[in-house]
């Protein structure tokens, strides 16, 4: 009952706000819409994005039209040519909140005015209801993911002269467009060096009603986004910024939100001052992840336009300082290097991240962890079965000893790498052969069965080719193959040619986070506010 009522309260608020803004003609107006372009593309032209209609609306503003095969329809992008031209710009992704759309950040914030004098290039795509996620209506499939970080850097790259270096690529966005600027930097680490949210729900747990309004105003049924909270508890991680904080170390994030209150009126907003409890809750979790962070909790605010004007402007002066002190951005984005050692937490099931491709076939949700990864191995955590490619990290013909260990036993056998050095591993994670294919209450006992076991890959140089080098080594051989790729330990011995330790048996917390997911690293604190 309780849950109905917030329902209902909560589709009746964006009702009201859409009709005043309707009424006073400022959203949405007649000709803000695609319908004048006719009926939309079929066949050949519905395969791949195209530009339907454009416009130049100021000096730097243009508005496009594009045609999104990951939605199957029109919708609307604004642009903002930089402020300070330059023959590549940097980009700033910025994304509207639920109830507003691609035009509402010029329209109501400002956008224009408070980025004169910015070297970035800012996109402004549509976000439908604001649910950032992929959406199922009716028949349809409404991927909005597929659309922001796919089509849209397509079309920049196409249409605009900009660096898509991860340092040169910003994500920001108000109330649901923060969480989607969050997610989308905890998806795609290797690709984003900052991650802005103002006034934004990160904990999706937390906000499940929330979440179930903005989908059923796009159209789905009631508890359709990500599933029952409970039984589809892994989808539900798996679309959480809070759940994949670790992540989100080496980037700049910066978020923040008002109290619910202002000074000078008795005016409440009890959706700011649940946002605010949960950037608490966010900035504790990093935190305890050691990960820097700038948290800005206000001492008044609303859920609004003038706050949300005010914090775009305060992040844009902290992006400027840094552009002009280089020192002040403290290596909040450092990247992992080619082959370099890192750890990344996804719901995926087929995913790319620093080059290594992982595909994994399963029959339920689940957080998989890709943990300890470098060219000496890997270790997955999940159930079901995988393949995993890696990059060119490895000499192209040369073979390698491969162990693969793992809950059903250890598989030791020898793989050559392809012409450009990759190799390919194969093999089962826990529970493979015997999770069932329709759950239920016979079944209920496999939901978390081989969730948390590991199972390991190690690579080592074969043998016969470490011996074959040690020769050419010693006669001095001219065509001796060195390979700077390989990592290397503090005294320069090549980690790839010899024996490396197990990736699983890293040091590892025990402490869980707020009844989520370990964190599986040693914590250490680090400062939560900007200096």
């Amino acid at each position: 009952m309780r849950r109905s009522l917030i329902i209902a309260m909560g589709a009746r608020a964006i009702r009201t706000l859409t009709a005043a803004r309707s009424q006073r003609g400022l959203y949405p107006a007649l000709d803000q819409n695609s319908s004048f372009l006719g009926p939309e593309p079929r066949g050949k032209d519905a395969r791949t994005w195209h530009i339907r209609d454009k416009r130049k609306l100021s000096p730097r503003l243009r508005e496009f039209f594009l045609y999104s095969p990951a939605l199957g329809r029109t919708v609307g992008v604004r642009v903002l040519l930089p402020g300070i031209p330059a023959e590549v710009s940097p980009v700033i992704h910025l994304f509207h909140g639920g109830g507003d759309d691609f035009r509402s950040w010029t329209d109501f914030g400002s956008a224009e005015e408070l980025t004169i004098d910015s070297p970035s290039l800012i996109v402004m795509p549509d976000g439908g209801a604001g649910t950032y996620s992929r959406l199922a209506v009716g028949s349809e499939v409404h991927d909005w993911p597929r659309f922001h970080t796919e089509e849209i850097p397509e079309f920049l790259k196409a249409n605009f002269s900009v660096d898509f270096a991860p340092e040169n690529q910003r994500l920001a966005g108000l109330s649901m467009g923060g969480y989607g600027a969050m997610k989308y930097a905890a998806w795609h680490p290797d690709r984003y060096g900052a991650a802005a949210a103002f006034s934004s729900p990160l904990d999706p747990l937390s906000t499940v009603p929330a979440f179930d309004i903005i989908a059923m105003r796009e159209g789905a049924r009631s508890m359709t986004l990500f599933g029952d909270p409970v039984a589809d508890r892994g989808e539900w991680l798996a679309n959480s910024p809070y759940a994949l904080a670790e992540n989100l170390a080496g980037l700049d994030l910066w978020f923040s939100a008002g109290s619910g209150s202002l000074e000078s009126t008795k005016d409440r907003d009890l959706v700011e001052k649940m946002i605010n409890a949960q950037g608490e809750r966010f900035a504790a979790r990093l935190n305890a992840l050691g990960i820097r962070h700038s948290w800005f909790p206000r001492t008044s605010g609303l859920h609004n336009w003038t706050s949300w004007e005010r914090e775009l402007g305060a992040w844009l002066k902290t992006l400027a300082r840094r552009r002009n002190y280089s020192s002040s951005n403290r290596g909040l984005t450092d990247r992992v290097a080619d082959g370099g050692r890192f750890t990344y937490l996804t719901g995926h099931a087929l995913f790319d991240i620093h080059g290594w491709r992982v595909e994994i076939s399963r029959r339920r949700p689940q957080i998989v962890r890709f943990d300890g990864v470098s060219a000496a191995g890997f270790s997955l955590t999940g159930t079901g079965s995988f393949r995993v490619r890696t990059p060119g990290l490895f000499d192209p013909g040369r073979r390698y000893d491969i162990r693969v260990s793992g809950p059903g036993g250890s598989n030791a056998y020898q793989q050559k790498a392809d012409k450009k050095g990759r190799l390919t591993f194969t093999g089962r994670l826990a529970a493979a052969m015997h999770d069932p294919i329709i759950p239920g209450k016979r079944t209920a006992h496999f939901t978390a069965l081989g969730q948390d076991e590991v199972t390991a890959v190690r690579i080592t140089s074969a043998l016969a080719d470490a011996a074959a080098d040690d020769r050419n080594a010693a006669s001095g051989d001219e065509r001796t193959v060195t390979d700077d790729r390989h990592p290397t330990d503090d005294v320069g011995h090549d980690q790839v040619s010899g024996d490396v330790p197990d990736p699983t048996q890293t040091a590892a917390s025990t402490e869980t986070v707020g009844d989520y997911i370990e964190n599986g690293h040693e914590s250490t604190t680090a400062d939560s506010s900007e200096r």
